[in-house]
């Protein structure tokens, strides 16, 4: 008969394995910070660049860039590396771990930047490898992933949204907004005057809401994935939808011109206007009222 000593260790010892191994454990594992606190006169510019982590970002009314970087794993100046600077109203932090830095099998680590910046500003966010989101921010925009989904919202403005793998969900934009995804699906919702949406591996969903207008022509393309796009009953617009390999259907009035077929669609609505161009090489195209 196994003593009860031996049977507690080894309960315990499971208990830990199975903690371990569902991740439990890391929310208790203590984790160092890095703040910094800068105050802006006019127009902000905040810039943040990490190699390898994910970044959020909240706004308010306020006249100051807050910066906090919370990591695990790293030893600050040797593995990892982080500088803020400012220069004016211009606000930059980076976050770099150096290429030649190896890490034992085994080792948790987690780097997350957190901003808190002015309403009323430009954001420029870059980071290698994780995800971002931001919301709040009226101004120029410009968010970039290698590796990592995009969440955001209420963003007016100048939108980029870029992602080389990964997801992109944007709701209550007002604008310019250009998203592409090298290999995710891409959710957009909002007021537009110009938009360009591009997955090369993964389906499309735009809302564009009442007030959206044409101030040029649309993009709304995927290289693989399905797209569906809810357009305003009143907005005066030429429709160009293709696809190579799949249908095309819609629950708007359109005006057709030229040939008709299940995989191209020629039109206008209300009369007509720039040009909606909608194609997708593999996969079904359709179009709504918003």
């Amino acid at each position: 008969m196994t003593p009860l000593y031996k049977r507690t260790t080894v309960h315990r010892s499971a208990i830990i394995c199975a903690l371990l191994a569902t991740g439990l454990f890391a929310a208790t594992v203590h984790a160092d910070d890095y703040a910094k606190t800068f105050t802006v006169s006019n127009r902000a510019s905040v810039r943040v660049d990490t190699n390898d982590g994910s970044v959020s970002v909240t706004t308010g009314d306020t006249k100051q860039v807050e910066f906090r970087v919370e990591y695990h794993g790293y030893v600050l100046n040797k593995s990892l590396n982080i500088e803020s600077n400012q220069q004016g109203d211009e606000v930059e932090l980076t976050a770099r771990i150096p290429n030649m830095w190896h890490f034992s099998i085994g080792t948790i680590r987690r780097l997350h930047i957190e901003v808190r910046m002015p309403k009323d500003a430009d954001l420029q966010v870059r980071t290698g490898d994780g995800s971002i989101k931001a919301n709040g921010v009226s101004g120029t925009i410009d968010l970039r992933s290698g590796d990592g989904s995009l969440i955001v919202s209420s963003l007016k403005g100048a939108v980029r949204l870029h992602t080389g793998d990964g997801s992109i969900e944007g709701s209550d934009l007002d604008g310019k907004c250009d998203a592409v995804s090298g290999d995710g699906r891409i959710r957009l919702t909002g007021r537009f005057d110009v938009l360009s949406a591009k997955s090369g591996d993964g389906s499309v969903g735009v809302d564009a809401l009442h007030g959206s207008k044409l101030d040029s022509g649309w993009s709304i393309s995927s290289g693989d994935g399905s797209i569906e796009v809810a357009l305003p009953g009143d907005l005066p617009v030429n429709i160009d939808a293709s696809t190579s390999d799949g249908h095309i259907s819609s629950d708007i009035p359109i005006t057709v011109e030229g040939i008709i077929s299940k995989s191209r669609v020629r039109g206008k609505m209300n009369g007509g206007g720039s040009t909606l161009t909608i194609h997708t090489g593999d996969g079904s195209i359709h179009l709504k009222q918003a």
